[in-house]
């Protein structure tokens, strides 16, 4: 299966806890992770390359810089890397054909195959849309962003990529227009940029299996506990997606949803087994 991520250094960490969770959770399959990013120190690239290929899996990166003109495309506090998503199908290699994008603040409890490998049904993505989240706000999205007939707002978090299909339908140029026309009203840049040109080309998957907010399932949780519960957690759902400023690993404030112990669970593992520095791995 192919794996796309993209993050700058300061999100190495939480990417590698990702990893591990995506690897533990789907024993016995094989994974190329495709990784772009934006000219990062060469021993931070042998760091991963080195984490993933002692989990027995392929390491392809592939620098960015370049690709876009940072002072013209970064809005507030969002970097660079945030657009790679939307140029990668132009980036990757002609031969892959389908590849799931994922955030690196997402952990995967339950295996991905059904998941990756399900029928298009013609559309260029899978995604799913935060619906609790948007449906106020989704006439104001629509005006925004020129999408007057959508009925969701798609999130980015966790994306299955029709490669082929995205090809014939878009360019590169086309995503450095659409970035161009929004720039001045763009709220979630990259996301916001997809949706404006992929609203109705996305076949949407239940979020609430592939996408889990854990601030949503905290008040699930106390509203519908027969229903939301640890124990549909761990049998059903397959990612958390931990959205928002708060994360579980900023040790410096606790973090306040349900779910972070999964999170921890595999922040530990995997530091155990493997150093966080590549620097440290050589001393052993």
């Amino acid at each position: 299966m192919n794996v796309l991520v993209t993050c700058n250094e300061n999100y190495i960490p939480p990417l590698k806890t990702m990893l591990w969770s995506l690897f533990k959770s789907n024993k016995g399959e094989q994974f190329t992770i495709y990784f772009m990013h934006n000219n990062m120190a060469e021993n931070r690239l042998e760091e991963l390359d080195l984490f993933i290929k002692r989990n027995g899996q392929e390491f392809y990166p592939i620098d960015g810089s370049g690709l876009f003109e940072e002072e013209t495309t970064v809005n507030r506090y969002y970097s660079i890397e945030m657009y790679y998503r939307l140029l990668a199908p132009f980036v990757l290699p002609d031969e892959v054909d389908r590849i799931l994008y994922l955030d690196p603040d997402i952990i995967n409890l339950n295996p991905v195959s059904d998941f990756y490998h399900q029928d298009f049904k013609g559309n260029l993505f899978v995604a799913t849309t935060h619906d609790y989240l948007t449906k106020w706000i989704q006439p104001i999205n629509n005006i925004r962003l020129n999408t007057l007939e959508s009925k969701g707002y798609f999130n980015t978090g966790i994306l299955l990529m029709n490669l082929p299909a995205i090809r014939l339908s878009k360019t590169k140029e086309d995503i450095f227009s659409g970035i161009e026309l929004n720039k001045n009203r763009l709220l979630l840049p990259d996301q916001d940029v997809f949706n404006h040109l992929y609203w109705d080309s996305i076949l949407e998957a239940d979020w609430r299996i592939y996408n889990l907010d854990p601030r949503y399932y905290s008040k699930a949780n106390v509203v519908f506990p027969k229903d939301y519960n640890l124990e549909w957690v761990e049998e059903k759902v397959v990612f958390i997606h931990y959205c928002g400023k708060q994360k579980p690993w900023n040790k410096k404030e606790a973090y306040k949803y349900k779910l972070g112990h999964y999170y921890d669970q595999y922040e530990q593992e995997h530091l155990q087994g493997f150093p966080q520095s590549l620097d440290f791995v050589l001393e052993e």
